[in-house]
């Protein structure tokens, strides 16, 4: 007894036909994009390698262009670096007028000095009383009009080159000697004991202010000039001395020197000349007269009244 006829094949048609996906993978392992792009980047190479190369008068050509091009930009640019004409006079001028000016206010402050000085001959010779004398010649003393000569303290303060080796005017902001740095020193020596201070010479007196201007310190409108600020104090050196190392200042000084580079120096001396700011501008004041005399007279009266009816 014989089994089942095994199926007729088709004629024509391929044993591994239900494999499709594997002969696929089998037959064409690269996607045919990846192939076309291979293909493609093989021609272009190919191409490539088979330009010509480039001759050498064009080679010359380029290399003419670009030696013109960087020397027209080389010589744009420093025509734009170079101080315009204009400019320059512009400068000339201005420093010219500044020295012009600065000759004006030394001339007028000579000139102020020598009237000072008629006035105190005149006042002299007016014969007052020797007391009265003695009260104006102390006060002139007292508040900076006439010059005053002794020993005293020196404090000299100066600019810092913020920890570079840069000259001193060249210093940072940070490192520069500034208005309170100044002042903060002027008062510890008023407070030690002097009696008479000047600021690179320029006299302090009770209306004197000490400011920045920009870089510059300014002492009664009067710029100083740096890197070195000098802060001379007529006084005892040895009392001065021991009370400016007692006070803030010398700590102040350290704190300058450390943080910001200021150098700074603390001497003695036996003999400064401070000179004279002159007489001060009076901003108010009229003579007395007699009404105001007997108007004061009447309040002294009814103020000793007050005072004993209070006893």
């Amino acid at each position: 007894m014989s089994g089942p006829a095994a199926p007729a094949r088709s004629p024509g048609r391929r044993p591994d036909e239900s494999m499709t996906l594997l002969r696929e993978v089998t037959e064409r392992p690269l996607d045919p994009g990846y192939a076309e792009m291979a293909q493609r980047r093989a021609r272009e190479a190919g191409t490539a390698a088979g330009a010509p190369r480039r001759s050498l008068p064009s080679l010359l050509s380029m290399t003419l262009v670009a030696a013109v091009l960087g020397a027209a930009t080389t010589v744009a640019v420093l025509d734009l670096r170079a101080p315009q004409p204009e400019v320059s006079r512009g400068r000339a001028v201005l420093i010219e007028q500044i020295r012009e000016r600065s000759v004006q206010v030394e001339s007028l402050s000579d000139r102020a000095a020598a009237l000072s000085a008629q006035v105190d001959g005149l006042q002299v010779d007016a014969l007052l009383p020797s007391a009265l004398l003695e009260i104006n010649a102390l006060d002139r003393w007292v508040n900076g009009a006439v010059a005053v000569r002794g020993p005293g303290l020196v404090v000299r303060l100066t600019d810092g080159s913020g920890g570079g080796l840069v000259e001193p005017g060249d210093a940072p902001a940070e490192s520069r000697v500034r208005d309170a740095d100044v002042q903060f020193v002027v008062n510890e020596l008023w407070a030690a004991g002097a009696e008479a201070v000047a600021v690179n010479d320029q006299r302090l007196t009770s209306l004197s202010a000490i400011r920045n201007a920009g870089d510059a310190i300014l002492v009664d409108l009067q710029p100083l000039n740096g890197p070195t600020y000098t802060i001379e104090a007529v006084g005892d050196p040895e009392d001065m001395q021991v009370e400016f190392a007692r006070s803030a200042g010398l700590g102040f000084l350290q704190l300058l020197s450390a943080e910001y580079d200021i150098k700074n120096e603390v001497t003695t001396s036996e003999g400064m000349y401070l000179p004279g700011a002159g007489s001060p501008t009076l901003r108010y004041a009229h003579v007395p007269r007699a009404q105001d005399s007997t108007r004061n007279g009447a309040q002294d009266s009814a103020q000793d009244g007050s005072e004993e009816d209070n006893g």
